[in-house]
Formats: structure tokens, C-alpha cells, sequence
């Protein structure tokens, strides 16, 4: 079994690959272009799996994760652990955050496989792929509702406060509210 950190980032992800001794057998950056990490992981497996061996994966949360936990699932990633991280450090590099990230995974490797909660270390379930695309059609209606919102308020007051024909009063003044006749 392998233990793999990543460091991810818009443009590369870093790596740090543990063995099941728990030394760094590779430690590289990869750029996120497709068939460059498609590259990578082709010849982890072919060079660093063998015989229906898995690895597991630890990486933080951030808004673009979904390819990469896609094509770790294809590359015969065992599970992906996605952490959120508590605390900042000050001296940060992206090799030191994926080195950290397999020495998490590597020291608690027992109690992450067997889902057991991890002193000081959020994990953050992954969603669904329905739960994930509800999550969408909500935000999108969310912001539809705004944006239709903002239109009518604009309108509103593009027409000085009445309705653009100028006949009525707005709804909210007193006239509006007396009664006819």
C-alpha cells in the first residue's frame, strides 16, 4: 500500500508518495494539464503497483477538486481522504504541505482506513454526484432569484419610484393604500 499527499493547485499539484515503511519514495510537482497528470498516474501504477496493489490519497479541500478525486478513483486509488486544514502555517511551501499531508496519512493510516476520527484533522466528506449536482440547481436558482430581484429593483427605480406609465402610484405609498370613492 502507497500513501499519496497532494498539494493541489490551479496550475500543479505537488506529490508525495510514502511507502507502506513510510518513506518517501517520490516527491515531484505535476502541471494540471490533463495529459500530463494523466501521465503521472499511468506510471504510478504501472511502475509502483503491482499485483492489484492500491494507494490511498489525502488532500485539502479547495473549490476544484472534483476532477482530480474522479481520476484517482480510475487510477486505483483505495479511498481519497479530503481534509480540511485548521490551522495556517507561516512558512509554506507546496512541497512541505504535500510531504506533511503523507506523513498525516501515513502516522494515522489505521484510523483513516477504518473511518475513525483523527485528533486536530477535519476531514470533509465527499459528495455524491446527485448530491453534488443538487447543490448547483440550488445555488443557481439562489442566484437567478437575486439576479431577478435586482432587475425588478432596477426597473423600479429607473421608472422614479411609480409604474413607467406614471399613472399609479408605488404600491408601498399611502394612496395606494387609501380606498376609491
Amino acid at each position: 500500500m502507497f500513501y499519496l499527499g497532494i498539494d493541489q493547485h490551479a496550475r500543479q499539484i505537488t506529490i508525495s508518495l510514502r511507502d507502506a515503511s513510510g518513506d518517501v519514495v517520490q516527491a515531484r510537482q505535476v502541471s494540471t494539464q490533463p495529459e500530463k497528470v494523466q501521465a503521472f498516474f499511468q506510471q504510478l501504477t504501472r511502475e509502483r503497483l503491482t499485483a492489484g496493489e492500491s494507494f490511498i490519497a489525502v488532500l485539502e479541500v479547495c473549490g476544484f477538486n472534483d476532477w482530480l478525486i474522479g481520476m484517482l478513483h480510475e487510477y486505483r486509488c483505495h479511498k481519497v481522504i479530503l481534509i480540511q486544514p485548521e490551522e495556517r502555517k507561516l512558512r509554506k511551501t507546496d512541497r512541505r504541505d504535500a510531504a506533511a499531508l503523507s506523513e498525516l496519512l501515513w502516522v494515522n493510516r489505521d484510523r483513516l482506513l477504518q473511518g475513525q476520527p483523527v485528533r486536530g484533522l477535519r476531514q470533509v466528506d465527499i459528495a455524491r454526484s446527485t448530491d453534488q449536482e443538487n447543490r448547483r440547481l440550488t445555488t443557481l436558482r439562489k442566484d437567478a432569484g437575486r439576479a431577478r430581484t435586482r432587475l425588478v429593483n432596477r426597473v423600479r427605480t429607473s421608472c422614479g419610484g411609480t409604474t413607467c406609465s406614471g399613472r399609479c402610484p408605488p404600491r408601498s405609498s399611502p394612496a395606494s393604500q387609501a380606498s376609491p370613492g
